[in-house]
């Protein structure tokens, strides 16, 4: 199966082939945050949002100071996220080549 490189797409458009995207979505659900340890034995911070384009929607993960950046109803842009399967499901998180732009925030609205 050939991975595909980092490219502009829809929700609808990520399949297992895809290993990086750029996509600008809304987060329409977050979990409350939970405490994991690292597989170094780091304490880190966890939560797990739902974002939605209008095409579908999909999982992200927000780790430590990400979750405080970002509200349900926040328009998000997301450069270079990392696509990955967790428990049988497409997620997208940042990684560390990966940025977070919140572009229109839900207080503004």
């Amino acid at each position: 199966m050939e991975m595909l490189e980092t490219s502009d797409l829809h929700i609808k458009d990520i399949d297992a082939r895809v290993r990086s995207v750029n996509l600008r979505a809304k987060i329409v659900g977050k979990s409350n945050p939970r405490y994991v340890l690292s597989r170094f034995g780091d304490a880190l911070t966890l939560s797990t949002a739902t974002i939605s384009d209008g095409t579908g929607s999909m999982r992200m993960s927000l780790w430590n100071a990400e979750i405080d950046r970002v509200s349900i109803g926040d328009t998000v842009q997301i450069n270079n996220g990392r696509v990955r399967t967790f428990r049988g499901e497409l997620q997208v998180s940042l990684g560390r080549k990966g940025r977070l732009q919140v572009v229109e925030n839900q207080a503004t609205q």
